[in-house]
């Protein structure tokens, strides 16, 4: 099974993308901020990660940045309107971008490419 990180500061929102990601086949892992992520990147495996640009302390980007060139496809939440709304030129490393609120047909549509064999 394929594993996903959610990373959210908003509870809510990570049980509604759980919600979604597990139906589709996903194992879940879940983190509420991006230092949070990053202690669990350190051990975990993910073949995706889904994560929200605006959280308290670090951003979305700033996790991604942190990653380096090695990071797992990274899909990145935000209400903007458009990836150019955001202002920011680490937007090009993103495999991935959904507005908010966010809806199963289109996540579905960015993660489904990330579904198999989890690697070893």
């Amino acid at each position: 099974m394929s594993r996903a990180l959610i990373v959210d500061d908003d509870a809510v929102a990570r049980v509604v993308l759980r919600h979604m990601m597990t139906a589709q086949g996903f194992d879940v892992i879940e983190a509420s901020s991006a230092d949070d992520a990053q202690e669990i990147l350190d051990t975990a495996c993910v073949e995706v990660i889904v994560c929200d640009y605006l959280m308290p302390g670090r951003t979305g980007l700033d996790l991604l940045e942190s990653l380096g060139k090695d990071a797992p496809p990274f899909v990145l939440l935000t209400g903007a309107l458009n990836r150019t709304d955001l202002g920011d030129s680490r937007v090009d490393g993103v495999s991935a971008y959904i507005t908010k609120p966010v809806s199963t047909e289109e996540l579905n549509r960015v993660t489904a490419p990330y579904i198999g064999p989890l690697a070893a």
